[in-house]
C-alpha cells in the first residue's frame, strides 16, 4: 500500500481547551509540592512544556472511528477481547501472509485505517505543542511560558458508596489546563476516500463536543475546540486527486476530480500540491468528497 505515493492529506490543526483539560504524566513526582497527577510534559530545545501526545489523540480518534464504523454496520475488531482471539484482526491474520495485498482484505476497516501489529497505519499523529513549528525560537520560548499561566490544580475526593459521605484520607489533586493553544498535524498517506472522511468526521465530533479528550471526562474535563487551519493535499496526478482503491486484490489508483475553491495550486515533483486555508473551501471539499464515496466502501 505504501510502495508508491498516490496522495498525502495533511490536516494542520489548532486545539484550544474550552474546559479544564488533563492528560496524566503517568509517572510520580516525589517533590512535596507536586500534584498527585501532573499534566504530561516533555523537554524541548526551547524549554520543558506541556503538550498533547500524538498517541493520546490516536486513541481518541480510533475509538470514535470504530463507533462510527459500527453505526454503519461495519465489523471492527475488539482489542479488549482478551482471550477472545476471534475479535482481534492482528491475531487472526495467517502467519504466512506477508504482502500488504494479502493482509489488507483480511482486517477490519479500523485496522485498515489505524493499523495493527501486522500492518502500518494510514494515519500518522504528531505531538501537539503550544507553538507552531515554523515560529522563531523566541516565539516558542514565549508560548511555553504563556501556557503555564493556564495551568491550575483541582481537588478531588472519593465518595464511600455505602455511606454516601467522603472516604477518610481520599483527598487528591490533579493538574489541568484551561486555556492556550496547541498546534500539530495529522497526516494520511495513500488513503482511500472513506478514510479521509472518517478522520474529518471525528475532528468535527470533537469540535462539536460529542467526543472529549484526556482524563476525567465525566467530571467536565476534555471539551476541546479543534480547528483545521489548513488542509494540504499532495497528489501524483496534476488533474485529479489520486486516492487508493483496493480492487481485485490489488492497490490501484482512484483519480477523483474536485472543483477547488480559494485554493493555492502548485506543481510538485510527483504531481500537484493544493493548500486550502479558507474554512468554507475546506468544508466544500469534503462535501464534494461525500458525493464521490463509493457505495461499496
Amino acid at each position: 500500500m505504501f510502495k508508491t505515493i498516490r496522495n498525502f492529506h495533511k490536516f494542520q490543526l489548532k486545539i484550544v481547551p474550552r474546559s479544564g483539560f488533563h492528560i496524566g504524566a503517568g509517572d510520580t513526582d516525589i517533590t512535596p509540592i507536586a500534584s498527585d497527577a501532573e499534566f504530561v510534559r516533555i523537554s524541548t530545545p526551547w524549554g520543558r512544556t506541556v503538550y498533547i501526545p500524538g498517541s493520546s489523540l490516536k486513541g481518541v480518534f480510533r475509538s470514535d472511528a470504530e463507533a462510527l464504523l459500527k453505526s454503519q454496520n461495519k465489523e471492527v475488531c475488539d482489542l479488549t477481547a482478551g482471550e477472545r482471539h476471534d475479535k482481534d484482526c492482528a491475531i487472526n491474520i495467517k502467519r504466512d501472509l506477508e504482502k500488504s495485498e494479502d493482509i489488507y482484505p483480511s482486517v477490519c476497516p479500523s485496522c485498515k485505517t489505524f493499523g495493527n501489529m501486522k500492518m502500518a497505519s494510514v494515519v500518522r499523529f504528531e505531538d501537539f505543542f503550544p507553538f507552531k513549528s515554523d515560529e522563531s525560537d523566541e516565539e516558542k520560548i514565549k508560548h511555553i511560558d504563556e501556557i503555564e499561566k493556564y495551568t491550575s490544580i483541582r481537588n478531588g475526593i472519593k465518595i464511600d458508596r455505602f455511606t454516601g459521605s467522603t472516604s477518610k484520607g481520599a483527598l487528591y489533586d490533579y493538574e489541568v489546563i484551561t486555556g492556550g493553544s496547541f498546534y500539530g498535524n495529522i497526516l494520511l498517506k495513500n488513503p482511500e476516500i472513506w478514510q479521509v472522511l472518517l478522520i474529518y468526521k471525528t475532528i468535527n465530533n470533537i469540535k462539536d463536543g460529542f467526543v472529549k479528550v484526556g482524563g476525567k471526562k465525566s467530571r467536565g474535563l476534555g471539551n476541546l475546540d479543534i480547528q483545521i487551519e489548513a488542509l494540504v493535499i499532495n497528489s501524483k496526478s496534476e488533474k485529479a486527486i489520486t486516492f487508493t482503491k483496493f480492487e481485485d486484490r490489488q492497490f490501484k489508483d482512484n483519480n477523483v476530480q474536485f472543483d477547488f475553491q480559494n485554493a493555492i495550486k502548485e506543481r510538485d515533483l510527483i504531481g500537484q500540491k493544493i493548500t486550502i486555508t479558507d474554512k468554507a473551501a475546506i468544508e466544500n471539499y469534503f462535501q464534494q468528497m461525500l458525493t464521490k464515496l463509493p457505495e461499496s466502501w
